[in-house]
C-alpha cells in the first residue's frame, strides 16, 4: 500500500502541483487587478514594415485609468509616414478603443483551457509553462503559452497568436510576446514584441518597452494626444 501511494504521488504529484499553481495564479491576478490601474509609464515604441523596409519610432507616456481606459501622450514620433499612420497610430488607437469596451479577456478557466507543459529555470527563477487555448474565438483571447512564476504565482510571460483579429479590416493576424516585471508584488507588462500581418502594408514588427511606472496622477491632457498625426 505504501509503494502504491508513493507511486501515485510520484506520477500525479507534478500534475496536482500544476493545477494548484494555476489556482494560485487566478487568485493572485484577481487580487492585483486594481493595482495594475491608475498607472503612468514611459513608452518607447519601435515599428518596422518588413517588406517595405520602412521604420518609425515613438516615445511618450501611457496612462491606465482606474476604470481601465488607456490614454497616451506622444512626446516625439519620427520615421516613415506609412509606418506612423498605418502601424503606430492604428496600434495606439486600437488599444484605446478596446480599453473602453467591456471585453472579457481574463486568463482564467472560464475563457481558456490549460495544459501543463514543462518547468524552466531562467536565471534561477522557477517558471511553470502552460499551453493555453481559448474556449471560444473572441477579440483579446489568444492561443499560445503562459509562463507562471512558482514563488509568486504571477505571470512572467504570455505569447501566442490572437484567435480573432482585433481589427479585421486592417489586420489579418497578430502574434505577440508580452514580458512582465515584478514591482512591489505586482506583475506589470514591461515589453511587448509583436508580428502583425496588415492588409495594407504587409508584415509589421513592433517592439514596445514600458519603464518608470508611477501610480496615481492626472490623465494626459487631450491636446497632447495628437502627436501620431505629426
Amino acid at each position: 500500500m505504501g509503494l502504491r501511494l508513493f507511486l501515485f504521488f510520484l506520477l500525479a504529484g507534478p500534475a496536482l502541483f500544476a493545477q494548484d499553481l494555476l489556482q494560485r495564479y487566478f487568485e493572485a491576478t484577481a487580487l492585483q487587478a486594481d493595482r495594475t490601474r491608475d498607472l503612468h509609464m514611459e513608452m518607447d515604441f519601435d515599428a518596422r514594415l518588413l517588406k517595405l523596409k520602412k521604420v518609425g519610432h515613438l516615445t511618450g507616456l501611457r496612462y491606465v485609468a482606474k476604470n481601465g481606459h488607456v490614454e497616451f501622450v506622444v512626446k516625439s514620433i519620427t520615421g516613415d509616414d506609412t509606418v506612423k499612420k498605418h502601424v503606430i497610430a492604428r496600434y495606439l488607437a486600437g488599444e484605446q478603443e478596446n480599453s473602453t469596451k467591456q471585453l472579457n479577456t481574463g486568463i482564467n478557466d472560464k475563457n481558456y483551457k490549460f495544459k501543463f507543459k514543462r518547468v524552466l529555470e531562467p536565471e534561477g527563477q522557477r517558471v511553470h509553462v502552460y499551453e493555453i487555448s481559448p474556449r471560444k474565438k473572441r477579440v483579446g483571447l489568444y492561443k499560445g503559452e503562459l509562463w507562471i512564476d512558482e514563488a509568486t504565482a504571477l505571470p512572467v510571460r504570455e505569447s501566442g497568436q490572437f484567435s480573432k483579429s482585433p481589427s479585421p479590416i486592417f489586420l489579418k493576424k497578430v502574434s505577440f510576446t508580452r514580458t512582465y516585471l515584478f514591482l512591489d508584488g505586482v506583475a506589470l507588462p514591461t515589453r511587448i514584441e509583436s508580428l502583425i500581418e496588415t492588409r495594407i502594408a504587409g508584415k509589421a514588427e513592433l517592439v514596445i518597452n514600458y519603464t518608470n511606472f508611477c501610480a496615481g496622477g492626472d490623465a494626459p491632457a487631450a491636446e497632447a494626444q495628437s502627436g501620431t498625426n505629426q
